[in-house]
């Protein structure tokens, strides 16, 4: 994994969870229908492989702009480079929204594992979202810091942004690099940038999105930064919650 993922929470996170599941090799695991513990199990993994997915696609993008040609330096544009860029951007916001979709479904799992009953959509998951988890984990554990996370996670303007950009270029439009200058024209004949201004244009995003190599890289911060706290939340919530032990 990257060095900048919160790696020790949530491996934690994991931990703790885990032990409120049968174990991993136990007939009820393997013979459950509802595979409840591979649920929790493979979103818990595809959090990490999503997460690491993004972090690929913003090196490659980096690795791609320092080897830009000359025509697109210049302005005059590359297809093929346009288009190299353009499947590293869609790629890291199918992933980065994903992290925190396949998120929820690891704590909605694990909430039904901690109050069973409480959490009905484990029989068609396909029902389970970001909003459904919310929902459940409102009902049954409103004081948890993780329930309030879950809650705040549309109104925060870090993955806001992540979120609609994901939505544009999955189900409506793709983005183009976008290069606005003026300058001044000297009497000696030389010129002076008076104004630069190079963007990735995506039609119905909200702001502007710097086109630079670092593009990718700001998101991938704020990803980091967003699920940390969650896995440092879903941790303690874990820990919070695990059975008590039985007397000897």
């Amino acid at each position: 994994m990257p060095c900048i993922f919160p790696d020790t929470e949530f491996r934690a996170f994991g931990i703790a969870a885990g032990r409120f599941f049968p174990a991993l090799l136990s007939d009820e695991v393997l013979y459950d229908p509802l595979e409840k513990r591979r649920h929790f199990d493979w979103s818990w993994q595809a959090v990490r492989y999503r997460y690491r997915g993004c972090a690929e696609c913003s090196e490659e993008f980096k690795a791609l702009l320092d080897d830009a040609s000359q025509a697109f330096v210049s302005g005059m544009g590359d297809e093929e480079l346009t288009y190299r860029l353009e499947r590293c951007i869609y790629a890291f916001f199918m992933s980065a929204l994903s992290v925190f979709d396949s998120f929820a479904l690891s704590v909605y799992f694990l909430g039904d594992a901690i109050k069973p009953g409480a959490f009905p959509d484990v029989v068609n998951p396909r029902k389970i979202t970001r909003t459904t988890t919310h929902k459940a984990m409102s009902a049954a554990f409103p004081q948890d810091a993780i329930t309030v996370l879950l809650g705040g996670l549309s109104q925060d303007a870090r993955f806001a942004s992540i979120d609609v950009i994901r939505n544009l270029l999955a189900h409506r439009i793709s983005g183009r690099r976008s290069v606005r200058s003026s300058s001044t024209r000297h009497e000696d004949g030389t010129y002076t940038t008076d104004f630069h201004e190079e963007t990735w244009h995506i039609p119905g995003a909200p702001g502007k999105l710097a086109f630079d190599r670092e593009l990718l890289e700001r998101h991938l911060a704020d990803i980091t930064a967003l699920l940390s706290s969650l896995a440092t939340a879903a941790r303690t919530f874990a820990e919070a919650h695990q059975p008590a032990k039985a007397s000897p």
